[in-house]
């Protein structure tokens, strides 16, 4: 479970950024909060929002990049300095010159530890980074420093120095050694990356298409998942009573003239398949009673909607099973406003969210910022929504709602759109 997530000097954001989930002392109408082995509340949702250019999808790049530089085990080939998606705030003369900072707390229920990991890196490489362990609950709260790195420098906690010392000499300046220690000695280290891999899922919902393989292959594997989806997508009221996949391998005999070698190669290996997917709609009569038959239709015709619909529900519904933490960006788009209240009301829910599983979006919806909307006791707390705004020097801010002074029963999506919290944007006359 994500308990903060801090950057510095990352794209549009100037200075510090902070985005936690540990609920605040507010009075809770029953969502879905989990408490921790140290008593700390961790809320289920979080949700950002703001203007266009505001800097709420700069959140979510920030949090891809440093999961990406964590798990990137190719030191020479793509070094940390030349991720696609680092960039600092370039705004500033001073600030394109300063390190970008990351820094992420998690919890882990399985080892009973919190976990805070994080890095400094610049145009020739890693600047600092560090790890530390909060473990032993049951008898006192110990706090320890596994490894901190100057450039090349490092101190190591007693309990890991024989290990972890002598490997730090392999560590590039352009790589991260959380990722060499994970892969020869630290379990510590290990652990971590598992996490971050394992129960973190990003999703950009604008590009359906990465994310296609992935949603295919968990609906073949898991079949009570395929079912969850398929009822998910029928209480949606979207007309599709079942969806149906068939995976076959593509031969290389079969492929397009000019397809490169390498793909081939990999095709030959086992690596090449299709998938044809179909959902199934009902017929009716002409008085418009349901009958007994289906017909299927290639999905690919179905709305963009609808797919995103199918895509979002799959990764959603296995995150719920898992207690897992899902990422994304731009939550309500392409959805009708309903259906995107409901999602974050099923990770609101205890008896739904019964695995501490996390959602973490951003959007432009507004209808999620009213109270009582479809079912009020789960409606967002203060705590649980943010708001990302242009601050002087086109520098981004990110602040919660709790920082402002608002009562229970306001009327929280028109103050928003009064531009009360601001991340609003100021729209000039269109006359000439």
């Amino acid at each position: 479970m994500i308990i903060d997530f801090t950057i510095k000097n990352y794209r549009s954001f100037k200075e510090t950024a902070n985005i936690s989930l540990l609920a605040e002392p507010l009075k809770n109408d029953g969502i879905a909060i989990s408490t921790t082995d140290f008593k700390d509340d961790i809320l289920p949702v979080a949700g950002i929002f703001g203007q266009n250019a505001g800097g709420k999808s700069n959140i979510i790049k920030a949090l891809s990049c440093m999961i990406d530089s964590m798990l990137n085990t190719d030191h020479v080939g793509s070094p940390i300095n030349r991720h696609p998606l680092l960039q600092p705030f370039l705004l500033n003369t001073d600030n394109s010159s300063q390190p970008i900072h990351f820094e992420l707390s998690l919890w882990d229920k399985d080892t009973v530890s919190q976990y805070n990991y994080g890095f400094e890196v610049d145009n020739s490489g890693v600047v600092s980074e560090w790890l530390s362990i909060v473990d032993r609950p049951k008898t006192n709260r110990r706090s320890r420093m596994i490894f901190e790195r100057s450039g090349n420098k490092f101190t190591f906690d007693s309990t890991v120095k024989g290990d972890l010392e002598p490997l730090s000499r392999r560590v590039l300046g352009t790589a991260l050694a959380v990722n060499v220690f994970a892969n020869l000695a630290d379990p510590y280290s290990h652990k971590l990356l598992e996490i971050v891999k394992e129960q973190i899922k990003i999703i950009d919902s604008t590009d359906i298409d990465e994310l296609r393989r992935y949603i295919l292959e968990r609906c073949i594997i898991d079949e009570k998942l395929r079912m969850q989806v398929i009822n998910f997508i029928n209480k949606a009221d979207i007309g599709i009573n079942d969806i149906f996949i068939d995976k076959s391998e593509v031969s290389v005999a079969e492929l397009p003239a000019g397809i490169p070698e390498e793909l081939k190669r990999a095709m030959s290996n086992g690596a090449g398949f299709s998938y044809r997917v179909e959902s199934s709609h009902f017929i009716y009569d002409n008085s418009g009673n349901k009958l007994t038959e289906s017909r299927n239709f290639n999905f690919g015709n179905e709305s963009l909607g609808t797919q995103k619909i199918f895509i979002l529900a799959v990764v959603l519904l296995d995150a719920l099973n898992k207690g897992e933490v899902v990422v994304v960006d731009e939550l309500g788009s392409s959805l009708h406003p309903f259906l995107t209240k409901r999602i974050v009301e099923i990770f609101q829910n205890p008896e739904l969210n019964k695995y501490g599983a996390q959602l973490i979006f951003t959007s432009h919806e507004t209808f999620l910022l009213a109270k009582n909307s479809l079912n009020g006791k789960l409606d967002l707390r203060r705590d649980q929504i943010w708001f990302a705004d242009k601050g002087a020097g086109e520098a981004s801010v990110l602040r919660c709602l709790s920082e402002y002074k608002t009562k229970k029963e306001y009327d929280l999506a028109k103050r928003y759109l009064e531009g009360r919290f601001g991340a609003v944007p100021v729209i000039k006359s269109w006359e000439a």
